[in-house]
């Protein structure tokens, strides 16, 4: 076996798309691990009674959120045609993931600071303000419920929240373009903007068939807010 400085790291970015929205973190984990195993990737593999392979997640998606910007840290026991990585997940992958990159890293998962969304909004009775409501609320403080598996606490989300631009689109619909905080020390759920317009003005309140919204992940962003690769 060789040592951990002998080790070559390797990063997977892919898409999360249709009906895997519903997997949790802990299943898709359990589902890359077999998945690694069936592509043939020479992974390392913790030591110990019960050896596990060595791979890293990027903060974890909601369940709910589609992304195209997922990634995957692993290290590998020998050198390997990163090519020939790509197209063995490919193969092995479900129909709504793709692999987008296989490639080594040059940048840590700690420097992925911000991911952008784009949230989708299809809601009755829109006023044609709405968007500047929506741009003005969260420049100010906007305090929600946060629940965790064992407590529940107030947060204001204006504090987690780079920047935001709402939009109405020409079928009427809402799109909203947001950057927002996902690190280690500050993490939204993007749900929890949908609750604060739910509570703050209605939407999403008329009817659970007529009205209905989707958010997805589109970019991963450090500090600069340039791609995080």
């Amino acid at each position: 076996m060789v040592s951990e400085s002998e080790m070559i790291p390797i990063r997977i970015k892919f898409t999360k798309t249709g009906n895997l929205v519903y997997i949790s973190h802990l299943d898709l984990q359990k589902t890359m691990q077999k998945i690694i195993v069936r592509s043939g990737i020479d992974i390392w593999y913790s030591e110990g009674f019960n050896p596990q392979p060595k791979i890293s997640f990027a903060t974890p998606l909601p369940i709910g959120v589609e992304s195209e910007c997922e990634f995957l840290d692993l290290r590998l026991n020998s050198d390997q045609d990163l090519n020939e990585i790509k197209d063995n997940l490919q193969n092995n992958f479900p129909s709504e993931m793709k692999v987008l990159k296989v490639y080594k890293p040059t940048t840590k998962i700690k420097d992925l600071v911000y991911y952008e969304y784009e949230i989708k909004i299809h809601a009755l009775n829109v006023e044609s303000t709405i968007p500047d409501k929506i741009n003005d609320l969260f420049s100010k403080d906007v305090f929600v419920t946060k629940k965790s598996k064992d407590k529940e606490k107030q947060i204001n989300i204006s504090e987690y929240i780079e920047s935001i631009d709402a939009q109405i689109q020409s079928d009427g619909d809402i799109l909203i373009h947001t950057i927002l905080f996902s690190n280690s020390e500050k993490n939204l759920n993007p749900e929890l903007l949908i609750e604060a317009l739910r509570n703050e003005y209605g939407i999403l309140c008329t009817s659970l068939i007529d009205e209905y919204y989707s958010i997805k992940r589109i970019r991963a962003l450090n500090a600069n807010k340039k791609e995080f690769e």
